[in-house]
């Protein structure tokens, strides 16, 4: 238990203060309970016949990348381009996606499973510099 004051002002000059007691532990506790609680809750049917199956979600893929930092003190980021397909074109970041990283390595997330991934960087100092040579990976295979 907490003990809380509060004071009140009724006149000029004249201040009534009482104890207030409120329990902070028991109310963080259940609201910590609750909390725990939430993802398990979530998605029930109740029971009813007739109700959609739960659904995992898809497994998806991540690549890691560390390059060389670039040796240009102006240089003050680096933006990771990929993607599925390859622009087939030296320097070019012509790719679905890219993502800015402050250092010279990269985890890039949200990949699907086995497959082709084709990745190039360039250097930013307010400026984007053309691309690296790409490299590709084939990301892992979905795990059950």
């Amino acid at each position: 238990m907490n003990n809380l004051t509060k004071q009140q002002c009724l006149l000029p000059g004249t201040k009534v203060t009482e104890t207030v007691r409120i329990p902070l532990r028991l109310t963080s506790i259940v609201a910590g309970l609750l909390l725990m609680m939430m993802p398990l809750l979530s998605g029930c049917g109740g029971g009813e016949s007739g109700s959609q199956p739960i659904v995992a979600a898809p497994v998806r893929a991540t690549a890691s990348l560390v390059w060389s930092p670039v040796p240009d003190p102006s240089v003050i980021a680096y933006f990771v381009h990929y993607g599925r397909q390859s622009p087939d074109q030296s320097g070019s970041c012509a790719y679905e996606s890219s993502m800015y990283v402050a250092s010279p390595s990269a985890t890039v997330t949200n990949l699907e499973p086995n497959t082709v991934y084709y990745f190039t960087v360039s250097a930013y100092n307010g400026l984007e510099s053309a691309c690296s040579s790409e490299v590709k990976t084939v990301t892992d295979p979905a795990s059950v």
